[in-house]
């Protein structure tokens, strides 16, 4: 009985390594690249064929969490046997701290074609980018972040970055150039992200393919942007200088602050404004009107406060987005929405309204009435189940919401934690 059994086992065994060692050269290559390096090295036992073949994969991708040392090892064999171009250089580790590791791995990689060059790390001194990352002329993708900052100086050679399409950096900042010259040579940028980053005078963005921008934990003393196919923008200054009010006067003494960030973006899609910038936003003579009218605008999230400068800035912005669908925004302390100042252009077409936060019960029940009462197409109002339970109480204030009238049928009251709307 053993007998059969072991050469119908032996005939499966052959089979399969046949059939592995058959396997076309593209195949094997998109299996090689899905997998962690450390596995994809290991590929080589299964066959003679793939003996050697993980060391020409062009992605290479180390994301394990081991020690620094055992990276450094591992980082340097696989660079040492490759053979080929490497497109994709992905590294995330907490426990690398070296240096001169980094700038030796930069330099052999800017000599391989590489597109992609994403780095995470906590050096705990600062950083300073090696001249080689800029000798990478095909990059397409560059991220640089870190719990410490980084020092990027570029070269007086420097012509930019041509073929790039996405930028982040996070805790970096520039020496010898500003980010205006510096994305000026990237003409095919589509998407940046800047967080912790710091711009000592006017942070001018000019993109004219940008359509993703994330501005987050920005220090500068005025920001311009001139990005026309801009999409989708998410911009907090949380930490600003303490003179944060008084930046961003043109030399000719007027403010336009309001106007020269966001006052163009005629194809904003979707707009989140963090709490310091709509105060950098409000800080500025209010324009009677802005230049353009937002029909892209589907969902803004607004962090308002009972200020009259800043809620009059809110309307501003509101009455030129006829087409809003969904509005996040925190509900200040004043009853604005029971003056006559609020148009009800901007809700004719809104869906979802969330509550980020409310100061008060009071006016978190005005605010409620209003929405409730003057949105045709409302269909849900979330608000956070934990601020409802923080309420002295809660079941009673949930009550009194549940008995306000409204305006559309569809219209229901969501209380979630997680704000999956």
């Amino acid at each position: 009985m053993d007998g059969p059994q072991r050469q119908k086992r032996r005939a499966d065994f052959e089979l399969n390594s046949d059939f592995i060692s058959t396997m076309p050269a593209e195949i094997i290559e998109n299996i090689l690249v899905r997998l962690p390096i450390k596995e994809a090295v290991r590929t080589s036992i299964l066959s003679s064929k793939w003996k050697s073949l993980w060391a020409s994969i062009s992605d290479l991708v180390f994301t394990e969490k081991i020690s620094e040392s055992e990276l450094i090892r591992s980082v340097d064999n696989v660079l040492r046997l490759h053979q080929g171009s490497i497109l994709i250089f992905e590294l995330h580790s907490y426990e690398l701290t070296c240096e001169e590791t980094i700038n030796r791995w930069l330099l052999f990689l800017s000599k391989n074609g590489l597109k992609d060059l994403r780095l995470s790390f906590n050096i705990y001194k600062d950083w300073k980018v090696p001249s080689s990352l800029f000798s990478c002329n095909k990059l397409e993708q560059l991220e640089i972040s870190g719990f410490s900052a980084c020092t990027i100086s570029a070269p007086q050679c420097f012509q930019g970055l041509n073929l790039l399409r996405n930028l982040t950096l996070g805790n970096c900042h520039l020496v010898g150039i500003t980010m205006e010259k510096f994305i000026s040579g990237c003409p095919l940028l589509e998407s940046l992200t800047l967080f912790e980053f710091v711009e000592h005078g006017c942070l001018a963005i000019r993109a004219p393919n940008l359509t993703h921008l994330d501005l987050l934990g920005i220090t500068c003393t005025d920001l311009l942007l001139e990005t026309p196919k801009l999409t989708h923008a998410s911009i907090h200054f949380d930490h600003m200088p303490h003179d944060v009010l008084k930046f961003g006067s043109a030399s000719d003494g007027s403010n336009r602050k309001l106007l020269r960030s966001i006052g163009a973006l005629s194809n904003i899609e979707e707009l989140d404004i963090g709490s310091k910038f709509f105060r950098y936003l409000a800080s500025g003579p209010i324009p009677e009107k802005l230049p353009v009218t937002f029909y892209h605008l589907k969902e803004i999230s607004i962090y308002l406060d009972g200020s009259g400068k800043r809620v009059d800035t809110a309307l501003c912005i509101f009455r030129k987005a006829p087409n809003l669908n969904t509005l996040c925004l925190t509900v200040p302390r004043q009853s604005i929405w029971e003056e006559q100042r609020i148009t009800s252009i901007f809700l004719e077409r809104l869906e979802v309204v969330v509550i980020l936060d409310f100061e008060e019960t009071v006016s978190m029940l005005g605010f409620a009435k209003f929405i409730l009462s003057a949105a045709p197409q409302l269909e849900k109002l979330v608000i956070d189940e934990r601020d409802i339970n923080n309420l002295d109480d809660g079941m009673g204030f949930r009550m009194k919401l549940a008995s306000l009238p409204r305006l559309s049928s569809k219209a229901v009251i969501v209380f979630d934690r997680s704000f999956s709307y």
